[in-house]
C-alpha cells in the first residue's frame, strides 16, 4: 500500500528522499527519537520493575504517520510530497488548457494552413514554368482566404486520389483542387459551400475529325482517358461501362490529368473527360479541341476534416466575402474560365 501511495520514492537509493537516512544510519536533518534516560528494564528505589519512565523534560519521538521500505515518514514530509504532486497536476492541467480547442485555433497558433492541392490541372492548380511556384485560380483563392486567417499556406502537391486520404490521416489541413462536392467525399470530409460552377468537357485530337453531341452514343466503343478519383471518371463507369457501351478495359485512369491528355496527343485515347476550363486550357497547349461541354452535377468547395466546424465555418465566411466583393470572378477572369463557362 505504502509504495502505491509514494511511487515518487526511491528505496534502494543511499541517499534518502529529503533528508531521510536508511536505515540505521544518522542524519543531522531528520531527529531520531530519543530513548529517556531513565529508562529502565528492572526494579529499583522508586521505580516498578519492568517499566519505562521518563526524566521531566525529556522531548518524546516524533509520531511517524506512514512507512516506506522501513522508514519513517514525518507529517512534514508527507505535506511536501502532496505539495509536489498537486504542482505536477497543476502543470498538468494548464498545459492542457493550451492545447488548441480544434483545426481553427491550432492553424492560427501554428501560423500557417497546410493546404493540399493535385498541380497538374491548370488554370486551377498548376506551377509556374519560370519561377517553379504553385498558381492557378486555386491557388490564389487559397492564398487570400489564408490572408483573411491570418496565416500563411504551406503547400503540399500529391496526385488527386489521395488528397482526401492525406486530409484523414492528418497530413495535411485541407483540400483544394477544383474537388467537386459529392455524397461519397462527405463521408470523408467536410466540403465548404461551392466556390465556383465548373462544367466538364470532352477532349479530343484536333485532326481526329471526333465529333461528340451525345457522349452515350458518340463515344461507344471508343477509349476514353480520365485522371483518378474523378467525378468524370465514375461518369464513364456509370455511363459508358455499366451500359456495356465500352469495355472496361477501354478507360484508362491516370494519377494526374497531364498525362491523359499526352496519351490523347499521341493516340492511345480517343477522348478525354475533365473540367471545361482545365480543358480550355490544354487547348492553348496542346493539339487539341473541346469537342462537347457536358455540365455533371457536383461544383467544387474546400475540403477539411468531419467535425472541423469552426473551421469549415471560417472558409465559408470569407468564400462569401471574397464573392461579394468581386475577388473570386476577378480570378475566373485573370485565369480564363469564365469564358469556358459561358460556352457551357
Amino acid at each position: 500500500m505504502a509504495a502505491s501511495l509514494f511511487p515518487l520514492i526511491d528505496t534502494s537509493s543511499p541517499v534518502p528522499l529529503g533528508g531521510i537516512p536508511p536505515q540505521g544510519e544518522k542524519n543531522p536533518l531528520w531527529p531520531e527519537p530519543r530513548v529517556p534516560s531513565t529508562m529502565v528494564g528492572g526494579g529499583g528505589p522508586g521505580r516498578t520493575a519492568g517499566t519505562t519512565q521518563a526524566r521531566p523534560g525529556a522531548r518524546e519521538a516524533p509520531t511517524p504517520t506512514a512507512v516506506e521500505g522501513g522508514r519513517i515518514l514525518s507529517r512534514k514530509h508527507l505535506v511536501w510530497i502532496a505539495l509536489m504532486c498537486v504542482a505536477v497536476l497543476a502543470v498538468g492541467v494548464l498545459a492542457a488548457g493550451c492545447k488548441p480547442k480544434n483545426a481553427l485555433e491550432a492553424i492560427k497558433k501554428a501560423g500557417k494552413i497546410v493546404v493540399g492541392t493535385s498541380a497538374d490541372y491548370a488554370p486551377f492548380e498548376f506551377v509556374d514554368e519560370a519561377t517553379g511556384a504553385y498558381t492557378g485560380f486555386d491557388v490564389e483563392l487559397m492564398e487570400k482566404i489564408a490572408e483573411k486567417l491570418g496565416v500563411t499556406v504551406e503547400w503540399k502537391d500529391m496526385d488527386f486520389d489521395i488528397l482526401l486520404t492525406s486530409l484523414v490521416n492528418g497530413e495535411i489541413d485541407a483540400v483544394i483542387a477544383c474537388m467537386s462536392i459529392r455524397p461519397d467525399r462527405q463521408e470523408q470530409a467536410l466540403f465548404s459551400d461551392p466556390y465556383w460552377t465548373s462544367p466538364d468537357a470532352f477532349l479530343v485530337r484536333a485532326d481526329s475529325g471526333l465529333t461528340i453531341t451525345d457522349p452515350t452514343t458518340d463515344l461507344a466503343g471508343k477509349k476514353i482517358g480520365v485522371q483518378t478519383g474523378t467525378i468524370q471518371e465514375t461518369w464513364v463507369q456509370d455511363e459508358l461501362i455499366a451500359t456495356g457501351k465500352i469495355a472496361e478495359t477501354d478507360m484508362s485512369s491516370y494519377p494526374r490529368a497531364d498525362q491523359a491528355v499526352l496519351d490523347l496527343v499521341a493516340g492511345r485515347v480517343d477522348a478525354v473527360f475533365l473540367d471545361a476550363g482545365v480543358a480550355q486550357a490544354f487547348t492553348t497547349t496542346q493539339p487539341v479541341t473541346v469537342a462537347l461541354v457536358h455540365d455533371l452535377p457536383g461544383d467544387p468547395g474546400i475540403a477539411v476534416k468531419l467535425g472541423e466546424q469552426a473551421l469549415i465555418d471560417e472558409i465559408n465566411r470569407i468564400i462569401k466575402e471574397l464573392t461579394d466583393d468581386g475577388t473570386i470572378q476577378q480570378l475566373g477572369e485573370k485565369y480564363e474560365i469564365a469564358q469556358a463557362l459561358l460556352e457551357g
